[in-house]
């Protein structure tokens, strides 16, 4: 029993902490960070929901130096641009048409960017807004603040792939959901391995 109580403990802690893991990354993505310098690169803008009410927009300002050529149709959302004087396309918005992206879920939104030829990072302003109105602004410039502004590097050599990338587009897991999911797994199978061997033990013992 004690035994059992011991890998229980080391299981809910490992969970714990992957779920820590999860709460901690849950902010306005951009995925690939990193792509090729002149190359027309498919960013998924990925969008959690934090609050326990739905996500019903979701507005991005583009950065000056990278130029927004498309956007892919999201069911369930409209999208419109806000256009400089020379057409270039300086914010796009998207705004529920249904219930919106709902509380413990995700929704990505697929552009094309052209990338420029020159190396450098590029801050994404992001603004979300839930049904209550509440507004959460991804502006902040400093990376490791509660609200960071997405960003995306243009740096040669660093092209993405399949295993960067599900086949779906999503981002990968990271290295540490992945260990803690492992964790879990094989705990999980020695506790359900010490269950089955005292509950044999426990069979004998009644013959």
């Amino acid at each position: 029993m004690k035994i059992n109580k011991f890998f229980a403990s080391l299981a809910f802690v490992a969970a714990a902490s992957f779920g820590a893991t999860g709460v901690a990354d849950a902010h306005v993505t951009l995925n690939p960070q990193v792509s090729e310098p002149g190359s027309y690169e498919e960013y998924n803008v990925r969008v959690p929901v934090e609050r326990n009410d739905q996500t019903v927009k979701l507005e991005l300002e583009v950065p000056k130096g990278v130029a927004l050529s498309t956007v892919e149709p999201v069911p369930g959302f409209k999208h419109e641009f806000k256009k400089d004087s020379k057409g270039n396309i300086e914010k796009v918005t998207w705004t529920a048409t249904d219930k919106g992206i709902g509380p413990n879920e995700h929704r990505d939104f697929p552009i094309v960017v052209a990338n420029p030829d020159k190396a450098g990072k590029f801050k994404w302003k992001a603004t979300q807004t839930y049904k209550d109105g509440t507004v959460v602004r991804w502006t902040d410039e400093n990376e490791n603040s509660e609200t960071p502004a997405p960003v995306t590097e243009v740096k040669a050599g660093h092209g993405h792939d399949e295993h960067e990338h599900g086949h779906d587009g999503e981002a990968s897991q990271s290295p540490i959901g992945q260990t803690a999911l492992w964790i879990v797994s094989i705990l999980a199978l020695i506790v359900s391995a010490v269950a089955l061997f005292k509950r044999g033990n426990f069979t004998k013992s009644d013959n």
